[in-house]
């Protein structure tokens, strides 16, 4: 009589879970939206108010501040532009003594980082006193939708592919295509943005030249 077969018990399923944004992801959320409600705040700007400004839905800007979304680096630009504040002082800028003369060092991989769809920022000198606001961007998305589209701000803006393939979208001009080695310098008031070229990545320095007057602190008015 030939050996009975056992069939192997099915394994119970595993509980379904639904998705989570990862935690690191969800804590830089958090930073930036308790930095813009801070900036709003202080600025005296309700949801609705710096929606007309920015031309962020009201909605949307709640989403954020209440780390209900991870915005793309055009819907943060927009709102910042509408708050009048920029990197520096989203990430805290340092504030020199009255009178004393602005001097910044950065040691290697120092500088406040932020992550967003796409791409990592790391400002590495925020000194309020300082016009020219230098960043290191890491980008991974070639798709111009997914960093918000084309985006305009005040001041002038230079860009120097450090690693990978960079696309540079400027208005009015056709996409430029940029490896190691390359720059730009332009009128950053021109709607533009950078993707990630054919090599699936790009690690840029972005200098953004602030406008004369640009409002050093959140709540400063511009002179």
């Amino acid at each position: 009589m030939p050996p009975s077969s056992r069939r192997a018990p099915t394994p119970a399923p595993a509980p379904s879970r639904g998705w989570r944004r990862p935690e690191t992801d969800q804590f830089v959320t958090q930073e930036l939206g308790a930095r813009f409600k801070a900036v709003r705040e202080a600025k005296g700007l309700s949801l609705a108010a710096l929606g007309e400004i920015s031309g962020v839905p009201a909605a949307t800007l709640s989403r954020i501040e209440n780390n209900r979304m991870s915005p793309t680096f055009g819907v943060l630009s927009r709102v910042m532009a509408g708050l009048g504040v920029d990197w520096g002082a989203l990430l805290h800028a340092a504030h020199a003594p009255a009178g004393e003369k602005m001097v910044s060092f950065a040691d290697p991989n120092e500088g406040e980082s932020t992550e967003v769809r796409g791409s990592r920022a790391r400002v590495l000198h925020s000194d309020d006193n300082a016009r020219a606001l230098p960043l290191v961007v890491e980008l991974t998305t070639p798709h111009l939708e997914e960093v918000g589209g084309l985006n305009a701000h005040l001041g002038e803006e230079f860009c120097f592919v450090l690693d990978g393939t960079l696309v540079l979208h400027i208005q009015g001009y056709p996409p430029r295509i940029m490896r190691a080695g390359a720059s730009a310098l332009f009128d950053s008031s021109i709607p533009h943005a950078y993707v990630a070229g054919a090599s699936g990545s790009a690690t840029v320095l972005i200098v953004s030249q602030r406008p004369q007057g640009f409002p050093r602190s959140p709540g400063q008015p511009a002179t």
